[in-house]
C-alpha cells in the first residue's frame, strides 16, 4: 500500500514535471525569467492535448496541486515532492508555482511572440518514436545488437513489431504518423540525426533516416492490413 501511495503521489504531478523539465532543481522566481523558459514546452503540451494529452487546465490544475504539497510540506516539516524545481528560497515555492498555474490556465487568450522551437518541445510530439529509435536502432540497440548481425533493417522492424503483436492497434497507427510528422517537421537527414540521434540518443541502424523512417511506417500499416482489420462497435 505504501509502494502504491508514492506511485500515486508521484504520478499525479507527471504533466507539471514534464513542464517544469527545463528549470532541473532551481524554479526562478522572477517572472520575466520563468516565463519565456516555459514558452516553447507550454506550446508543445497545448500541441500535444490535440492528440490526447493532458490539457492545460489539467497541467494548471497539476501545478495548484503541487503548490498545495509544497505549502502543507513546508509547514509540517515534511518532504517535499519529489523531481520538482524548488525556489530559493524554498517558501517561495508555492507561490511561484501558482503564478505559473494562473499563466498557463490563461495561455491560450495571451497576447505572444513566436519563442523558437527547443528540443523539449519538438520531444513531445513523439513519445512512442523517440524511444524505439533508441531502444532499438539506437547504440546498443535490440535491432541492431549482435544476434541480429547480418540482418536487414527490414528484418530489425520485424522484430520489434513481432514484441508488440498482439497489441498492435494501440501502437503501430500512433508510430505510423510519428514517423511521418517527424519527416515533415525536420525534412531533411541532417535535421533528422541531429534531433533523433545526437538530441535523443536515437539511431537507424545501417540506413538513413530519411530511408528508415518510411519503411517503419509502411511496415506498420502493411501489419495492420494484414492481421489487425478495423472492426469496432457499431453506434
Amino acid at each position: 500500500m505504501e509502494k502504491r501511495q508514492r506511485s500515486y503521489e508521484y504520478f499525479r504531478l507527471s504533466s507539471a514535471r514534464k513542464l517544469m523539465a527545463p528549470f532541473h532543481d532551481r524554479l526562478p522566481v522572477e517572472v520575466d525569467r520563468w516565463e519565456p523558459a516555459l514558452a516553447p514546452m507550454i506550446r508543445g503540451m497545448r500541441y500535444s492535448a490535440d492528440g490526447g494529452g493532458a490539457n492545460l487546465y489539467e497541467v494548471s490544475a497539476e501545478l495548484r496541486t503541487a503548490a498545495d504539497l509544497f505549502a502543507s510540506a513546508l509547514s509540517e516539516g515534511t518532504p517535499v515532492p519529489k523531481n520538482m524545481p524548488t525556489a530559493d528560497p524554498v517558501e517561495r515555492t508555492p507561490h511561484v508555482l501558482r503564478e505559473i498555474a494562473a499563466h498557463v490556465e490563461e495561455w491560450n487568450s495571451l497576447p505572444r511572440g513566436e519563442a523558437a522551437m527547443t528540443t523539449r518541445e519538438l520531444a513531445l510530439r513523439f513519445p512512442r518514436l523517440i524511444p524505439k529509435l533508441s531502444i532499438y536502432f539506437g547504440q546498443d540497440g535490440s535491432a541492431i545488437s549482435d544476434e541480429m548481425s547480418g540482418s536487414t533493417i527490414e528484418e530489425g522492424i520485424a522484430m520489434w513489431i513481432d514484441q508488440i503483436h498482439p497489441r498492435c492497434p494501440w501502437e503501430l497507427p500512433g508510430t505510423a504518423a510519428e514517423c511521418y510528422e517527424a519527416l515533415a517537421l525536420f525534412q531533411n537527414e541532417d535535421a533528422l540525426d541531429r534531433f533523433f540521434a545526437q538530441e535523443h540518443g536515437g539511431g537507424s541502424g545501417a540506413v538513413d533516416f530519411e530511408e528508415l523512417l518510411p519503411l517503419l511506417a509502411q511496415s506498420c500499416i502493411d501489419h495492420m492490413k494484414a492481421h489487425h482489420p478495423p472492426v469496432w462497435e457499431k453506434r
